[in-house]
């Protein structure tokens, strides 16, 4: 059952954003996701730096299961989307609830009620669902503002709708992020995860960017922590958000050139180290900085909670060399990643994991 909802998921990594339009950039729905889990992470921690109370453990589940009706109806543009929903409210409501039910069939029953409730209010007016919401408008402000420069006869409309979306955001992080250029600057740094291409040497039937995988990771760390006990799920779920962080700045280094020569990799996670420390960080408030710190450079130590973030990290790679081979890709280096990768998760001696693979 859980095994299908990771299969399930994989259909995030092939679906693209603004389907109908010509696009100068090419970004997947998982991409957009991976992104946007930033965005509201960072617009969770700044709410509380402010005295508001977020669950930061439910934001985050929203964000990872809000788009997977999409895995099952497509992607269907938001313009059609509210015609139909103008023209037959109810025909859409039994669509959309139609696709929530198939995926429900592959949840266990002690987690439906979560998985549905994340499906259908995920942008509610609690502030969870206020942050979900201004994260999705930010993420596609995004894409629209590079696009509208080289299409503006297909993207202006939508642009200027998504601007006007945002400013009536009534959330004071939201508007800090839109204002505070140290923010801003942050978040495009971060964006980058979306353009760093994964397995980049080796052509790809199904493209992965480094944000997608983020998506992918902390999508399957909370199905394995669901399906454990005694387990921090907040802390899994941050440490699979932020454990490729740094890649925003080196770009992806494949673990083979990292031990290629001894002592190579240690050289590597120094340069991370510093180029967090003295690039990315910097552009946080203090306290925000502190507490994303070992998030990026130290994601796999602290128990755990650590293993199963790196065990999430370890399926991702399984299932995106796993999608080639399906795919037919017929070269050797997919076929030898998937059966090293899955002798490292086995070697890590998680039953729940090993049930997942795929």
């Amino acid at each position: 059952m859980i095994k299908d909802l990771i299969a399930l998921a994989t259909v995030m990594f092939s679906m693209r954003r603004w389907n109908n339009r010509p696009t100068f950039e090419s970004i997947s729905e998982a991409s957009n996701s991976g992104f946007i889990l930033h965005v509201a992470h960072l617009m969770g921690m700044l709410e509380i730096s402010n005295g508001k109370k977020v669950d930061m453990s439910k934001l985050i589940n929203r964000i990872i299961l809000k788009d997977m009706p999409k895995c099952i109806i497509s992607d269907i543009s938001l313009s059609t989307k509210r015609m139909i929903q103008t023209l037959s409210p109810s025909a859409w409501d039994r669509m959309y609830k139609s696709s929530i039910d198939d995926i429900l069939k592959d949840v266990p029953d002690k987690f439906k009620a979560q998985f549905e409730d994340a499906m259908i209010n995920s942008r509610d007016e609690s502030i969870e669902g206020k942050i979900v919401n201004a994260a999705d408008l930010y993420a596609a402000f995004k894409e629209a503002e590079t696009n509208v420069r080289f299409f503006p006869e297909y993207f202006k409309e939508p642009f200027e709708s998504i601007k006007k979306a945002m400013y009536k955001i009534d959330l004071e992080s939201f508007h800090n992020i839109l204002e505070d250029e140290k923010l801003k600057n942050y978040l495009t740094q971060i964006a980058a995860l979306m353009y760093a291409v994964r397995w980049n040497q080796h052509p790809r039937t199904v493209p992965t960017t480094v944000a997608g995988h983020t998506f992918f990771v902390t999508f399957t760390s909370y199905l394995i922590a669901l399906e454990m006990n005694e387990i921090n799920m907040l802390d899994v779920l941050e440490r699979s958000i932020f454990h490729d962080v740094p890649e925003a700045l080196t770009g992806d280094i494949i673990s083979p050139t990292k031990r290629r020569v001894e002592g190579f990799e240690t050289v590597v996670e120094e340069v991370e180290s510093k180029m967090v420390n003295e690039i990315l960080l910097p552009l946080l408030p203090s306290e925000i900085a502190k507490y994303y710190s070992p998030l990026m450079l130290k994601p796999f130590d602290g128990g755990i909670e650590g293993k199963v973030a790196r065990a999430s990290d370890l399926m991702g790679s399984l299932v995106e060399c796993k999608m080639e081979i399906v795919n037919g890709m017929q070269i050797d280096f997919f076929r030898k990643s998937y059966e090293s990768i899955k002798q490292q998760i086995k070697f890590m001696n998680l039953e729940v994991v090993n049930q997942m693979i795929v």
